[in-house]
């Protein structure tokens, strides 16, 4: 009988040639390919640019407003200016007052007597 415990070890001449494994070049996969990263970053760069021509066209419109509003302040004080100089001509064209003043200031008489109508 044999004993299981121990177990003699055969000398056997076989020669074992250690096959090469064959290398498995492991690549990192990435869930975005290269493509894909230049398609993002050139939307990305064309939505940093909308952006800032965006704003840039608001901030353009602003100062065109701005000038606008402060050139109809000027229209309106010009318009005032205008009103009062037609009142204050209505006011000093009357022919009461200047009557007056021809006879205040510059000692003429009324005379009607002495008035002559031209007819074109």
């Amino acid at each position: 009988m044999s004993n299981l415990a121990h177990q003699v070890q055969r000398n056997t001449n076989h020669v074992q040639n250690p096959q090469p494994k064959p290398q498995v070049v492991k690549r990192k996969l990435s869930r975005i390919t290269k493509g894909e990263k230049v398609l993002w970053s050139i939307a990305g760069l064309m939505l940093i640019a909308a952006s800032i021509f965006v704003i840039s066209n608001y901030a353009e419109i602003y100062t065109v407003n701005k000038d606008i509003q402060v050139m109809e302040q000027k229209i309106d004080q010009h318009n005032k200016k205008v009103n009062d100089l037609e009142l204050q001509k209505a006011e000093l064209s009357e022919p009461l007052r200047i009557m007056n003043y021809a006879e205040d200031k510059l000692g003429m008489k009324f005379d009607d007597k002495n008035i002559k109508v031209v007819n074109n």
